[in-house]
């Protein structure tokens, strides 16, 4: 039986999936097939992903998770053309199933997502992809050679006459393909879904520590805050204090307003804090020179207390916020 609490490969688990996501086993070893975009080097030479067996990995060579596949996924769906159902369909899932894994709260353990088929289907999509993107680019690589060495070989040559007027028609000779299509714009209203969904999965991520110590400073987290309010389509005021607890838009207004370490005692700071740790983990990134720095000087985080008036504020108790 699946634990919940350590990396399965896809043979270990498949038979037991099947059942958990309403996606027969047989699928996960042709969910990769389905979702192929170019032909694979001869008929019977298979891919890594393709073959019983295989488990996703990183760079490192360690299982990615469910919450890595996740992640990977959405950004998958939010760069293609394609829609949600047509990726949905390629990889043979229903739509319940693929429901289920997208939501993070659906699973409590770090690994519970593997028992879901979708994380075998998305796992195949997403190693295809980036086969045929990294196939696409070798083959636009090697073109562009070409046609340099063909360049150079005619600048060699005599060089031939062209009558007056046209140059135009010289200059559209050597557009060789048609400009790519266009992405559709989003509209606000589905600008403002996917930015609802993106601060969900935020929140969704684990930390190891459920009550971390503050590594950043005051002006960190403000630059952050403004960065993300900014650079991220859809995002209000409103719903990125939603997204912090439901914190008061006055406490948000009176932190970014902040000077220094005045605002520590502000409930956005302890909160805003968690958002964008939770974040970093999300995406992957590493911990910045910065955090590091800050690591090392204040060992035991930033203080969340402030001292006003004769009295102490305190933010964070050890559960709860207090005012």
């Amino acid at each position: 039986p699946f634990s919940g609490s350590s990396p399965v490969s896809a043979a270990a688990i498949a038979a037991a999936s099947a059942p958990a996501s309403g996606v027969p086993a047989s699928a996960f070893a042709t969910s990769a097939a389905t979702a192929a975009t170019a032909a694979t080097p001869s008929d019977d030479e298979l891919q890594p992903w393709e073959m019983d067996g295989w488990v996703p990995t990183t760079a490192s060579g360690s299982q990615k998770t469910p919450n890595m596949i996740r992640n990977e996924l959405q950004r998958y769906i939010d760069g293609s053309s394609e829609t949600q159902t047509a990726i949905i369909g390629r990889m043979g899932v229903n739509n319940n199933s693929f429901r289920r894994f997208m939501n993070p709260s659906t699973y409590k353990g770090k690994w519970s997502g593997c028992q879901n088929g979708t994380y075998w289907a998305a796992a195949r999509l997403l190693a295809q992809a980036k086969y045929d993107k990294d196939q696409a680019a070798k083959a636009a690589k090697k073109a562009e050679k070409a046609t340099k060495k063909k360049a150079g070989g005619a600048a060699a040559g005599a060089k031939r006459k062209v009558a007056p007027g046209d140059e135009k028609a010289t200059a559209q000779d050597s557009l060789t393909a048609p400009p790519a299509a266009k992405k559709p714009k989003k509209s606000k209203k589905e600008e403002k879904a996917d930015a609802n969904a993106l601060m969900e999965r935020i929140n969704g991520t684990a930390l190891d520590d459920e009550y971390p110590k503050v590594f950043d400073s005051c002006p960190e987290i403000v630059k952050k805050i403004k960065s993300f309010l900014s650079e991220q389509p859809g995002v209000t005021n409103a719903g990125f204090c939603a997204a912090l607890g439901g914190i008061n838009n006055n406490s948000l207004g009176k932190f970014l307003a902040g000077k220094k370490q005045d605002q520590c005692g502000n409930i956005t700071y302890r909160t805003s804090y968690v958002f964008f740790e939770k974040k970093r983990i999300m995406e992957g990134k590493p911990k910045s020179a910065r955090r590091l720095k800050n690591e090392s000087e204040h060992p035991d985080g930033f203080s969340l207390e402030k001292e006003r008036a004769g009295k102490w504020f305190f933010a964070p108790a050890a559960r709860g916020f207090y005012f």
